[in-house]
């Protein structure tokens, strides 16, 4: 029996049935229920006409809106934030704010919103923007509806930040 070395070991039919196998297994697996991607999402348009850092600001698709306030303002960076969300004719599991920079990336910056006790369709927890060097800073705040046996909710509002 001839030793077969390790530069030799991917020219054997074995070793090819392996990867071949290992390619199948993981192709499978990105087309499972466990990925949130697979969820359905009805993508809202982008709200740029309201300014977060003066007031609330709420979009609206046929009959639902989506109301969301984040004090203290004016907003700064590298500051705790207060988040507040409204949902109305919206029956949500779960609901999220994600936070992108648009200048720049910024890291993972995500937070699962708590609801209100006594007050339902309210949400509320605590975020922060990452600091950043840029005198002005341009974020995509999302907030993200889970509902049962509906399509994710993506309502995108747009905040601007000055350094000062």
């Amino acid at each position: 029996m001839r030793f077969i070395g390790l530069t030799y070991l991917h020219k054997t039919p074995q070793f090819f049935m392996a990867s071949l196998v290992f390619v199948v297994l993981i192709l499978s697996g990105c087309n499972s229920d466990f990925l949130p991607s697979n969820k359905e999402i009805k993508q809202w348009p982008v709200h740029t006409t309201c300014k977060l850092d003066a007031s609330a600001c709420t979009t609206s698709v046929e009959n639902q809106s989506i109301t969301l306030d984040i004090q203290p303002k004016p907003i700064r960076v590298a500051r705790m934030l207060n988040v507040r969300v409204k949902l109305t004719g919206i029956q949500a599991e779960k609901v999220e704010l994600d936070i992108a920079g648009q200048n720049m990336y910024m890291g993972y910056n995500r937070v699962t919103l708590t609801p209100v006790k006594g007050q339902p369709h309210l949400y509320e927890g605590q975020s922060m923007l990452a600091f950043c060097t840029n005198d002005k800073m341009d974020w995509h705040l999302s907030v993200l509806v889970t509902q049962k046996d509906q399509p994710l909710i993506q309502a995108p509002f747009a905040l601007t930040t000055r350094t000062q």
